[in-house]
């Protein structure tokens, strides 16, 4: 029996061939190429042999009268048991396992496409961001006497049979592009001989980002005046191609590293300021970077913190204990180290609520209650920060000369008259007299005791009328010469409705006709 040679891959190339000087031979094969085979012997005993390369071993026995062949794959060396074996190259015809095989590659096709940062530089990975955006393209030439004419290549386009080049390299620094876009790029190259022939394309594609990201939005602007040690600090960032890894995001407070968050999906990135802020200014810094390392110029602002409320105080009429008027000046000292008084606030009562009004070191013209007896000015001083201190307080007693009004007679209810006609007094006596009908302005000062008003319209109307006495001996009346608390009436000018008699009798219908 003889082994029929037959040519295979190279890495089945080594073959066992076993040759027993017997009426009977056998061949051994690798596994992909063959299945065990089974032989019988009546007289003869089979030696064993093996062989090996880089794989599984192939081996050859007997026992008696039965044989056995037990095929490996891809195998290296040789063992022989017996001296009446020899081994050589090739193949031996045994039962057989078919293998599809792939027809061979053309020869104008091209298999070696890489990218280089230049031509001795390193080599750039496909398919991953990456900031070199001038390449140089290099790729490996068929083998010779392909009567090859030059390449075909193309970026982000179709390839044509146009012979672009004969060079095996495209350097994107050298060509007028310059440099690409930031992008994902596919560059495309063939191989053309001279009959107008190609071979198979091969293509590279190339992710470019050297843009860094940017900051659009940023929270507590810079020169903001916060009243607080732990502010939460925002900025909404944009990176479109590799995006931005939270680890590249770096705030600090005054020099010191703040802890941060960053939602990818909105691009908003937050951090607390707690335990970094302080009384004062305090210099911020925010540094970003996407995942390739393209950095932005870090942004450094400033904001100041301020949450101690002003301290002040507060003096009426210079500290006199008595004041004989209503009206009375207030001295107003306050101070704030950080941001400085903005407003003060001021109340004779701070269960009825306080009066903002900007801050002055004198405020004149405060009315007290017109009340005789001890009267309280209470005042809060307001920083820019908005913090407000605790009320700080002065008292002055309230002696007052000012005489009171006493409405006499006058309209009062309903009445149909459309005039009016009111008389008035002071108990002091010696009192001049102002009034005033509705929204109509004071009158001028009178000694007459009698205010009348004609041709009313229907409806509500009111009267308002005050007595001033010369008490200061300064010509004219003054503001504490007054009485504080005019006195005042109202009434209605109208017609009374009639009253309806029901006549004696039985009960009286009424119908609708519909």
């Amino acid at each position: 029996m003889s082994c029929l040679s037959k040519q295979f891959p190279p890495a089945a190339r080594a073959v066992l061939v076993v040759s027993l000087f017997l009426p009977t031979a056998y061949c051994l094969l690798p596994t992909d190429y063959a299945e065990a085979a089974l032989s019988k012997s009546s007289s003869r005993r089979l030696e064993t042999g093996e062989t090996n390369e880089a794989g599984p071993s192939v081996s050859a026995s007997t026992s008696g009268r039965r044989q056995q062949i037990s095929v490996g794959g891809p195998f290296e060396g040789t063992k022989l048991s017996g001296s009446r074996f020899r081994v050589q190259s090739g193949f031996l015809a045994a039962t057989l396992r078919t293998r599809k095989t792939l027809p061979p590659p053309h020869p104008l096709d091209l298999t070696v496409l890489i990218a280089k940062t230049d031509p001795l530089g390193t080599e750039i990975a496909q398919k991953i961001w990456q900031r070199d955006a001038d390449p140089i393209f290099i790729w490996e030439a068929p083998k010779p006497g392909l009567d090859l004419a030059g390449y075909s290549y193309a970026l982000d386009a179709t390839l044509d049979d146009i012979i672009d080049t004969t060079a095996t390299s495209w350097d994107v620094a050298k060509d007028p592009l310059k440099k690409l876009t930031d992008a994902k790029h596919t560059f495309s190259v063939k191989a053309l001989n001279t009959a107008g022939n190609a071979g198979q394309a091969a293509s590279f594609e190339l992710w470019v980002d050297t843009v860094p990201p940017t900051i659009n939005t940023y929270s507590p602007q810079s020169g903001t005046l916060l009243n607080s040690l732990s502010p939460t600090i925002t900025a909404q960032l944009e990176e479109l191609l590799s995006g931005i890894d939270p680890d590249d995001i770096v705030l600090s407070i005054n020099g010191s590293s703040a802890r941060v968050t960053f939602d990818e999906a909105t691009g908003t990135m937050t951090a607390s300021g707690a335990g970094l802020v302080k009384e004062g200014s305090n210099r911020i810094e925010l540094r970003v970077e996407d995942r390739v390392g393209n950095a932005q110029t870090p942004l450094v602002w400033s904001v100041s913190a301020d949450v101690t409320p002003p301290t002040g105080s507060v003096v009426i009429n210079g500290d006199a204990s008595m004041t004989t008027s209503v009206y009375v000046t207030l001295s107003l000292v306050a101070s704030d180290a950080t941001s400085g008084v903005d407003h003060v606030l001021i109340s004779n009562d701070p269960l009825t609520g306080f009066v903002q009004e900007p801050f002055v070191s004198v405020r004149e013209l405060w009315r007290l209650n017109a009340v005789r007896g001890s009267q309280r000015v209470y005042v809060k001083f307001v920083d820019k920060a908005g913090n407000a201190s605790e009320a700080v307080f002065d008292d002055i007693d309230l002696g007052l000369f000012a005489p009171d009004t006493i409405i006499l007679s006058g309209p009062a209810g309903l009445t149909p008259s459309r005039t009016a006609q009111f008389t008035f007094t002071c108990p002091e006596g010696e009192c001049v007299f102002s009034y005033a009908f509705d929204h109509e302005d004071w009158s001028d000062w009178t000694s007459q005791t009698t205010a009348s008003q004609s041709n009313l319209v229907f409806g509500n109307h009111y009267v308002k009328v005050k007595a001033a006495k010369e008490v200061n001996g300064i010509p004219g009346i003054q503001l504490d010469e007054e009485d504080p608390t005019p006195a005042e009436r109202t009434w209605i000018v109208g017609v009374q409705p009639p009253v309806i008699f029901s006549p004696p009798g039985g009960p009286i219908k009424l119908w609708r006709i519909e």
